[in-house]
């Protein structure tokens, strides 16, 4: 039997399990091994030269791989685009985010903001940059640990309003 080693992001397991039993029924000679971690940990794993088969990361982080000669040139394959989720404690009102004006009127408001250290949070500093809100809003924010979703820490009242990729915001 041969034996296939990924590793992934947190984000991505769900997908990547059902694409697994998918592969697996058509190649039943084939085993494979899928590892989820936080994705800042998949990628230092792979810098720091631990063999895998396959890489599931965002495309930033393949593209510095691949720079950095850690994974093969020319192969890199975009499989999905990943939805930033928005979360408040169970009980408490939900913001107005259905316009622009309204998410960035949610953010100044709330006291304490939890992002993640993935490509959700990469995105969401650039985005807070964009509104010219970075300075305004710096001492609120909670970057989670990696490997800990920012789920969590919204249900724990860590944080008021919590932003993630919704495949990882979904299982809390």
């Amino acid at each position: 039997m041969t034996t296939l080693r990924l590793i992934s992001s947190m984000a991505t397991k769900p997908l990547l399990a059902d694409l697994v039993a998918l592969y697996q029924a058509q190649a039943p000679g084939v085993q494979v091994l899928v590892e989820s971690v936080g994705g800042v940990d998949a990628a230092k794993r792979v810098q720091a030269g631990e063999a895998f088969d396959g890489v599931v990361l965002a495309s930033d982080a393949i593209d510095k791989l691949v720079s950095s000669g850690h994974v093969l040139a020319g192969s890199r394959v975009d499989l999905v685009r990943s939805g930033v989720a928005v979360a408040v404690p169970a009980g408490q009102p939900v913001p107005d985010i259905s316009t622009e004006a309204a998410l960035k009127a949610a953010v100044l408001a709330a006291p304490t903001l939890g992002y993640s250290t993935g490509p959700s949070g990469v995105q969401l500093a650039k985005q807070f940059e964009a509104w010219g809100i970075a300075e305004q809003i710096k001492d609120r924010l909670v970057q989670a640990k990696p490997g800990v979703p920012v789920g969590s820490l919204v249900a724990l009242g860590e944080v008021a309003l919590g932003f993630q990729q919704l495949s990882e915001m979904l299982g809390v």
